[in-house]
């Protein structure tokens, strides 16, 4: 899925402009050459030329033509306006975004029409912007694209690339792309998630502060979403917000492990993982709604194929590790009702049996979802067999990196600050039991394995 210019015109005396206004209606305008009043011997045809797309936005705002002269166009020099041409990005994006694809293919969809012109009109609809797109946080000062247009480009070109799951990327470059031009939430969220995507790529002042505001524009709607209730027409900007918004906890800038709340002693620095059942909540709101929302398909063929990962047993020791198990004081008859440990354990088991590969990357990522209030309420605890069953969590994550990128923002740091705060026990299982998250992670543990 990409985002594509419309397509420049064809040789034939008719010409086909698709633009957008709600990222659903197509319009079809004809150029028809009409015949002169003159006599004439013939059709003569237009002279071939190559159509700039150099020239100051300035000038392609009031619709003249631009003379391309720099630093200053005679145009904008002789009414004094501000004179801005656009950057190499810009450019590079305007020609990327043009190319690659036939002509039959873009009219597969309604996003290989948007040009980038419309996508920052459709944007600036959808959150009634109007004339503060120019401000400090959405507008950079070194291109002539807003934040919001570089922010959405990147999402959908880039972003949705990290999705595991076939169906959950196809659903969000299609059908969630339409629903977030009618909801101010998750259009916010979408920026937000692109920003922030670029901003760890390629660091700068400009875009952290656009990032923020996104983020924080995204969070006000979305609560304000929230205060209503959950119902059919508004449920799929709702589930999809919630589940783009948990990119923003385990991805902050510049996370050390000496910021985990293991080390810190703050509890606030634990919300990343207690936000993470939000998700579930949303979802136990929307059961009756979802079979016939966007994301109806998707879950259900990510519910069946779960199914067959994780294993049915309800009670005993069977298939789980003895050290895992002992530490955890499971024996025979423990089963989820007698012991807050037995279902992350087992969950964390079945995980630990799959194949490491892009697509099991994707269920593994559902272990932080899955956690009960109890068992995170141990975690801030910093309960010894809680911990060593997150760090088993953390480095397996740490091992599917190269498909689940996202790992390097917090929990590899997270993993390491559990090894830091664990090595030191005089609990020889624990001792034991940290070396598979530390070897994951990356960590050295500082301790005589003698």
């Amino acid at each position: 899925m990409s985002l594509e210019n419309t397509p420049s015109d064809y040789t034939s005396s008719t010409s086909v402009e698709v633009g957008t206004n709600n990222a659903k209606r197509l319009q079809t305008v004809f150029r028809v050459a009409l015949q002169s009043n003159k006599q004439s011997s013939g059709f003569h045809p237009r002279r071939s030329h190559k159509k700039s797309r150099a020239g100051c936005l300035t000038c392609k705002k009031r619709r003249v033509k631009c003379d391309e002269q720099k630093p200053e166009c005679s145009s904008c020099e002789k009414r004094d306006l501000r004179c801005c041409y656009p950057s190499e990005e810009a450019l590079q994006m305007d020609a990327h975004s043009s190319s690659g694809r036939s002509s039959k293919e873009r009219s597969s969809s309604t996003l290989f029409s948007l040009t980038l012109d419309n996508i920052t009109r459709d944007i600036q609809e959808a959150l009634n912007l109007g004339v503060a797109s120019k401000s400090g946080a959405l507008w950079n000062r070194n291109t002539t694209l807003p934040m919001s247009t570089v922010a959405f480009h990147n999402f959908v070109r880039r972003s949705t690339e990290t999705i595991a799951s076939p169906a959950i990327r196809n659903v969000m470059r299609t059908d969630m792309i339409q629903v977030s031009f009618t909801s101010p939430h998750l259009m916010y969220t979408i920026l937000a998630v692109g920003m922030l995507h670029l901003n760890r790529a390629s660091p700068s002042k400009e875009r952290s502060v656009a990032e923020s505001y996104f983020w924080q524009h995204a969070l006000q709607n979305y609560q304000k979403a929230l205060s209503s209730n959950v119902r059919k027409d508004n449920v799929d900007a709702l589930l999809s917000s919630c589940m783009l918004m948990s990119v923003m906890t385990v991805c902050p800038e510049n996370f050390q492990p000496t910021d985990s709340w293991v080390l810190t002693n703050k509890p606030e620095a634990m919300n990343w993982l207690c936000l993470q059942s939000g998700f579930r909540c949303i979802l136990t709101l929307a059961s009756q709604y979802i079979p016939s929302s966007i994301w109806g398909t998707a879950f259900a063929g990510i519910g069946k194929e779960e199914d067959k990962i994780f294993d049915n047993i309800q009670q005993g020791r069977e298939g789980l590790d003895p050290d895992l198990a002992d530490l955890c004081g499971i024996d025979d008859w423990t089963t989820d009702k007698t012991s807050i440990y037995y279902s992350p354990l087992r969950i964390l088991t079945s995980l630990l049996k799959l194949e490491r590969d892009a697509l099991n990357s994707g269920h593994c990522t559902s272990f932080m979802g899955r956690l009960d209030c109890d068992f995170v309420n141990l975690l801030r605890e910093k309960d010894p067999p809680a911990l060593i069953i997150l760090a088993h969590w953390m480095g397996l994550m740490c091992c599917l990196s190269q498909w689940q990128p996202w790992i390097e923002g917090r929990i590899r740091g997270e993993c390491i600050a559990i090894c830091m705060f664990l090595e030191h026990s005089t609990n020889p299982l624990v001792i034991r039991l940290l070396r598979f998250p530390a070897d994951s992670c990356g960590y050295k543990l500082h301790y005589n394995d003698s």
